[in-house]
């Protein structure tokens, strides 16, 4: 089942993108992230993570309908 997400485009993800929020239908963030490269593939050469809601993502998950997700660059600190 797909859900429609909102996707959100951080640093250079952004740049590449030349946006900042891009609307997606996908069933997991397997399937979304595949749709993102898809239609950028300049972000093939960028680092990034997903956070689904405002939590970062340490593996797939599934998605549901008006989930936001963000691509956020790399960062470190404590």
């Amino acid at each position: 089942m797909t859900a429609a997400v909102t996707v959100l485009f951080f640093g250079d993800a952004r740049e590449v993108t030349g946006t900042e929020a891009e609307d997606f239908k996908a069933g997991d963030t397997t399937e979304l992230r595949r749709q993102i490269l898809e239609r950028y593939p300049g972000l093939g050469q960028v680092s990034f993570r997903l956070a689904l809601n405002r939590v970062l993502l340490k593996e797939d998950t599934g998605l549901k309908g008006n989930d936001i997700i963000a691509i956020l660059p790399p960062f470190e600190g404590g």
